[in-house]
């Protein structure tokens, strides 16, 4: 009996509970070109986990937290993402992995304790840039704005289609290196000013690395407008053909369309947005609903496997409570997803939201979506959907 007690009393002294991974930390991915920085916060929820990612100031919940022992699994369930880790201390390090609009991807990921320091950008860095990105195939334009905000130096990138999302992180000087990852999105824009040159490199995902060069916008236009990307044939109604969610083929011809005004979201559940432009749609179709509009998505989906995918695409209906039919339409390559819609010429981005009148001919095409980070972009942006879809209704 003695004995048995006395090894008892040994297994209670050297028994030492798991590591939490509550608290806050620091988490980077290492990319080929330098460090992604973002936050994490991991709590107790009753007797489960919750927690979010951050993006400076910037916050979104995790769909999951699962931890086992000294093992740690964050979901991003959007993007069919996780962050995979271990514990040791004070310390996390695993994996990134997400289906990527590519395809699977892997990324190193480590994280600290703690919070990141809130850095300012001077005042040289501070407003709106034209840059020039510098690519394989040739450049193309983009504008960067960055202004200091709750979180230090942020900002976002604009391209001819819309913008990249909230950036940020840090700056030392008039050198900065500022953020923007999600789960599925993986940025880095690192520069520095040189004379009245903002020079540096965009990092996309874990290798791409693009040059630029920018100047201060003077305010004169830069970018295309979003109307001038896709041209479209507007002598004929529109057509598509795509199965429902519950498999039923959906076409231009269905009785719910006709006499109507129709909305074409052409999107992706993997497109993050798409996620930003989704609650814009929701609003829209409820404002005008009665008065003759109709909405349709047409989802073009990363695996190509219908079983996959659906489940993707019902998960961001369920997220916005889409109440208008979305369709699996085919694959996210662009060529692909072109070819599918040959009415459209030039076909780039999504989401490309396309305007039909009541005979169901194009009236416009809007590609790409300015998110809330542009500001009044954005404002504008759906201030002019509305005034599209006013137009069309009254039409006879």
């Amino acid at each position: 009996m003695g004995g048995r007690l006395l090894a008892l009393v040994v297994a209670a002294l050297a028994w030492v509970p798991a590591p939490s991974p509550a608290g806050t930390w620091r988490g980077v991915l290492d990319l080929a070109g330098g460090q992604l920085r973002f936050g994490l916060e991991v709590a107790r929820a009753g007797p489960g986990w919750r927690g979010r990612l951050c993006n400076g100031a910037e916050c979104q919940p995790l769909s999951g937290v699962r931890v086992n022992g000294d093992s740690l699994v964050l979901e991003i369930a959007d993007y069919a993402a996780t962050i995979t880790a271990t514990l040791s201390g004070d310390s996390l390090a695993g994996s990134f992995r997400n289906v990527g609009n590519r395809g699977p991807r892997t990324i190193p990921f480590h994280a600290s304790r703690g919070v990141w320091p809130v850095q300012a950008g001077s005042r040289a860095l501070v407003g709106r840039w034209d840059a020039t990105f510098f690519q394989e195939l040739g450049t193309s334009p983009r504008a960067i704005e960055l202004g200091n905000g709750a979180a230090g130096l942020e900002g976002t990138i604009i391209s001819n289609t819309g913008d990249y999302g909230h950036f940020a992180g840090s700056a030392e000087g008039d050198s900065f290196a500022l953020s923007h990852f999600d789960g599925s999105f993986v940025y880095l824009i690192t520069g520095a000013l040189h004379g009245d040159t903002l020079r540096g490199i965009f990092h996309a995902g874990l290798r791409t690395q693009t040059p630029f060069e920018a100047l201060r916008s003077t305010g004169t236009a830069h970018l295309k407008a979003p109307t001038e990307v896709t041209g479209a044939d507007t002598t004929v109604p529109f057509r598509f053909a795509a199965p429902d969610l519950d498999g039923k083929m959906v076409t231009q011809d269905d009785a719910r369309l006709r006499g109507k005004v129709v909305l074409i979201d052409v999107f992706g559940s993997w497109c993050p947005t798409c996620h930003e432009s989704a609650p814009v749609l929701v609003r829209l179709y409820r404002k005008y609903r009665a008065r003759g509009l109709e909405i349709v998505g047409l989802a073009y989906e990363v695996t190509g496997d219908p079983v996959v995918d659906r489940e993707q695409v019902r998960r961001y209906r369920d997220k916005f409570g889409i109440p208008f039919p979305l369709l699996l339409a085919g694959v996210n390559d662009v060529e692909s997803a072109g070819a599918t819609l040959p009415q459209l010429r030039g076909f780039t981005s999504f989401p490309t939201t396309v305007f039909l009148g009541r005979d169901g001919k194009v009236r416009r095409v809007h590609a790409g979506f300015y998110g809330r980070a542009t500001g009044a972009q954005h404002e504008r942006m759906v201030e002019g959907f509305e005034k599209e879809i006013e137009r069309l209704l009254a039409e006879k």
